[in-house]
C-alpha cells in the first residue's frame, strides 16, 4: 500500500461489533467502474480503521462467474440465498436491461425486501428495484441516457438527474465515479468522518459530492437551440437562492414564456423549473447544515423557504429525514 510504511494490509484487530454484511448481486454486463467504487471503500475503511466493519460477498445468476461490461468476469464468492443473510446489498446492473424480465431476479429481491434488508441499485440496477416493486413514489437516481425511458416504464418512480439518493432502506446511485462518493457518504452515516477522512487520504480524494450534485450531460444531449436558455436559467437560480424567483420572472428574464420554459426543463432534466430549484435550494441548505453550526431557522431564510415547517416538511420528503436529523448524522465540524 502506497502512503504508509510498515503498516500491515491484512487486519489484524477486530473490532467488537458484528460488521456489516454486504452482498453484490451481479447483473451480466455489470459495469465494473461502479463495482469497483462500492467494495474498494469499503476495504479501506477496514484497513484504515484497523479492525473488521465491513465483510461482504459476490453472488450472481451464472453458474459460477459473471461477466462485466470490460469482459472480465468475476468469480461468486457465495450462493444466492446467502444475500438473505447480508445487511445490504447492492444490484449491480450495466448498459443492458433485459435482465428486468427475469422473475428470479425479481423474486430475489422481493424476498430481501420482506426480511427488511436495505437494497441498492448501481447503474440500471436501480431499475430491478422499480420492477420489484420498491420505488413506487419515492426518489432515484438513475444514469441520465436511461431516465427519459425509465420514466415511461415506471410512471409512479420519480426518477431524478442527481447522482446519487439515499433513503433509509433504499440507495440508488446514477452509475460511474458517483457510487464513490455515495460510498463515502454511507461509511460516513456508520463510522463518522473521522474514518471518511482517513480514505480521502489514502485514495487522494480532495472532495465528495453530495447526492444532490446534478449529473452532467452531454451537450448534444440539450437541444442547442436551449442550451444557452438552460444554462443562463440555472445561473440566475443559483444566484438568488436566499430571495428566489419566480417561474414567470426567470422565464422574461430570458426572453421566454414560463410554457417555454417548462417545455425546456422537462427535456432536458425531466422535472419542472420549480422542482430543479428547490433542488438546488435544499443543495444548499444541506451544505449549509454539514459544513456550519448556524441555526436552522438563519438556513431556512439562507435557502429560501417561507418557514421552518415549510424546509422541514419539504428536506424530509427529499431526503426521508429532517434537518436536524441531517445535521446530527452528517456535521463535518
Amino acid at each position: 500500500m502506497c502512503g504508509r510504511r510498515n503498516r500491515m494490509t491484512q487486519i489484524t484487530k477486530k473490532t467488537t461489533d458484528k460488521p456489516r454484511r454486504i452482498g453484490f448481486l451481479l447483473i451480466n454486463g455489470f459495469t465494473m467502474l461502479a463495482f469497483s467504487n462500492i467494495i474498494e471503500p469499503l476495504r479501506m475503511a477496514n484497513y484504515v480503521s484497523e479492525q473488521l466493519l465491513y465483510s461482504w460477498v459476490v453472488a450472481g445468476f451464472d453458474d459460477n462467474k459473471t461477466s462485466s461490461s470490460n469482459g472480465i468476469k468475476l468469480s461468486h464468492t457465495a450462493p444466492l440465498d446467502y444475500l438473505l443473510t447480508c445487511d445490504l446489498v447492492f444490484v449491480c446492473g450495466g448498459h443492458q436491461t433485459d435482465y428486468l424480465e427475469s422473475s428470479k431476479l425479481i423474486t430475489l429481491i422481493q424476498r430481501l425486501a420482506v426480511r427488511d434488508i436495505a437494497l441498492g441499485g448501481l447503474c440500471t440496477g436501480a431499475l430491478a428495484l422499480a420492477a420489484a416493486g420498491l420505488l413506487e413514489q419515492q426518489a432515484a437516481s438513475l444514469h441520465w441516457e436511461n431516465i427519459s425511458v425509465a420514466q415511461e416504464s415506471y410512471p409512479g418512480v420519480i426518477f431524478n438527474d442527481q447522482i446519487f439518493t439515499i433513503a433509509p432502506q433504499l440507495y440508488s446511485c446514477s452509475g460511474g465515479a458517483c457510487a464513490l462518493d455515495m460510498t463515502l457518504h454511507i461509511i460516513n452515516k456508520h463510522h463518522g468522518h473521522h474514518i471518511v477522512s482517513k480514505i480521502q487520504d489514502m485514495f487522494i480524494i480532495t472532495s465528495i459530492r453530495e447526492p444532490t450534485y446534478v449529473q452532467h450531460m452531454p451537450k448534444p444531449k440539450i437541444l442547442s437551440s436551449s442550451y444557452t436558455n438552460v444554462i443562463d436559467a440555472i445561473s440566475l437560480m443559483k444566484t438568488n437562492l436566499e430571495e428566489p424567483l419566480s417561474v414567470k420572472d426567470i422565464a422574461r428574464h430570458l426572453g421566454l414564456s414560463s410554457r417555454q420554459l417548462q417545455r425546456i426543463f422537462n427535456k432536458n432534466f425531466s422535472c419542472s423549473p420549480q422542482q430543479y430549484y428547490v433542488r438546488l435550494r435544499l443543495e444548499h441548505a444541506k451544505y449549509i447544515l454539514k459544513h456550519t453550526t448556524l441555526p436552522i431557522s438563519q438556513i431556512v431564510l439562507a435557502s429560501g423557504f417561507i418557514d421552518n415547517s415549510a424546509f422541514s416538511s419539504t428536506f424530509k420528503k427529499n431526503y426521508g429525514m429532517t434537518p436536524s436529523h441531517y445535521r446530527q448524522e452528517n456535521q463535518l465540524i
